[in-house]
């Protein structure tokens, strides 16, 4: 099919439509976090007894990424209680933090309000932001995840010399012909980069959902964490980091990030 890639967006219209999600961007003020359950870094809720979480490599205390109060996120489906992500940010030799359920860096974890209460000190060392809004934007998946989704590339890499690059979207009966179909792609089918709550995980290497311990069920994006945003931390080389929740079992929580 002779057609540009502009028309190549336009006919893959339906596509787009039916994999299109909304995404929320947190909205922060540096106020006081105990005013809100939601914020990146600030106090804690912490259960009964307990002691600030450390890293089980260097035992440094870890820093408390972002806490999140599920009843009031911009989408329910999440269960109750706060969601929270420690990490040790203390140097490069604590490893492993990269890999879901590996909890000798991390903790990610579901606590119930009533059973909790706000840490007596504050250990973290990234300046508070409470998170006070979201501000919803669309997303749209990955290039990472085309494939799965119904995207066929065949980038003719054997070849010599380099052909075209070839694109099939078998649902809507669509081949198109030409490398420049892969640069228009990236630019406006793509996820979104940044903190965000919901949409599409922007995936640095392949797509790494992981699976649910308990059921094995494919878990689904909570909210991405990206270097350097709302956090002054960077997760390897400008990698991004990704909240995961199982559908089912609301209280089994992952963190996992990659990096390129």
């Amino acid at each position: 099919m002779s057609i540009t890639p502009d028309e190549a967006i336009i006919a893959l219209g339906p596509w787009i439509n039916k994999h299109k999600r909304p995404a929320w961007r947190p909205r922060v003020c540096a106020d006081d976090p105990a005013r809100s359950a939601s914020a990146f870094s600030g106090i804690p809720m912490l259960l009964p007894g307990e002691d600030w979480p450390l890293c089980q490599c260097c035992h440094a205390a870890t820093e408390l990424i972002v806490q999140l109060d599920l009843e009031t996120l911009p989408r329910d489906g999440h269960g109750p209680g706060i969601l929270q992500l420690f990490y040790c940010v203390a140097g490069d030799a604590c490893e492993g933090g990269w890999e879901p359920f590996s909890n000798c860096v991390s903790l990610c974890r579901v606590v119930l309000p009533s059973e909790c209460q706000l840490a007596a000190t504050n250990l973290n060392s990234f300046p508070a932001k409470a998170i006070e809004g979201w501000d919803e934007i669309e997303d749209l998946p990955n290039g990472a995840e085309h494939d799965r989704l119904g995207i066929k590339f065949d980038y003719h890499f054997d070849d010599v010399p380099f052909q075209p690059m070839e694109l099939w979207c078998p649902e809507l009966d669509l081949h198109f012909v030409g490398a420049e179909f892969l640069e228009i792609l990236e630019e406006s089918v793509a996820s979104a980069g940044g903190d965000k709550f919901g949409g599409w995980p922007n995936w640095v290497q392949d797509v790494e959902y992981p699976a649910c311990p308990e059921c094995g069920a494919e878990m689904s994006l909570v909210m991405q964490i990206d270097s350097e945003d709302h956090v002054p931390y960077m997760f390897g080389d400008c990698g991004v980091g990704h909240i995961t929740q199982c559908p089912q079992h609301l209280d089994v929580v992952a963190f996992g990030w990659a990096c390129s």
